[in-house]
């Protein structure tokens, strides 16, 4: 709650510029760098140094997937009446089948990519973040991202 308004939850982010970073306290050296080094390679938080962002400013990379049925029907008689038998296949993220790179979702690896405590005696902000954290958006690797295939059959009379 570094703006003091009785809450963590509803605070926007300031994106600082490369010198401001390094006017910062952190909990650790480099973690400067790291942190200038996660903005850059973001194009909105890079667009966005010196300010704050936008609330739902940012939002994941856009994901497209095609569904496909085909459905075909086997017709016949039984003592003088009608019959069908219908095969289906449906594809679930049928670009998925054709490139692994269609049709999967990126996410966001942090919600909240940088953490901050501020000194109740000087009201000092210090600064922490996750050097591991190089990429905002990482890949989805449940069922969501990979095609699917099922069978059906079903018996009209």
């Amino acid at each position: 709650d570094i703006n003091n308004d009785g809450s963590g939850l509803n605070d926007l982010i300031y994106i600082p510029t490369s010198s401001e970073l390094n006017q910062m306290n952190f909990t650790s050296p480099g973690m400067a760098t790291d942190f200038d080094n996660f903005i850059a390679q973001d194009d909105y938080l890079s667009g966005r140094r010196g300010q704050y962002a936008e609330r739902y400013g940012a939002t994941s990379p856009w994901v497209g997937k095609i569904d496909v049925k085909v459905l075909q029907d086997f017709n016949f008689n039984i003592k003088e009446k009608k019959q069908t038998v219908q095969l289906s296949i449906d594809i679930l993220n049928f670009g998925n089948m054709l490139n692994s790179n269609w049709g999967v979702i990126q996410q966001p690896n942090s919600i909240q990519p940088i953490g901050v405590s501020v000194d109740a005696a000087t009201n000092v902000p210090t600064y922490s973040f996750d050097g591991n954290l190089t990429k905002t958006y990482g890949y989805d690797t449940s069922l969501l991202s990979r095609w699917q295939m099922q069978l059906g059959l079903r018996y009209i009379f």
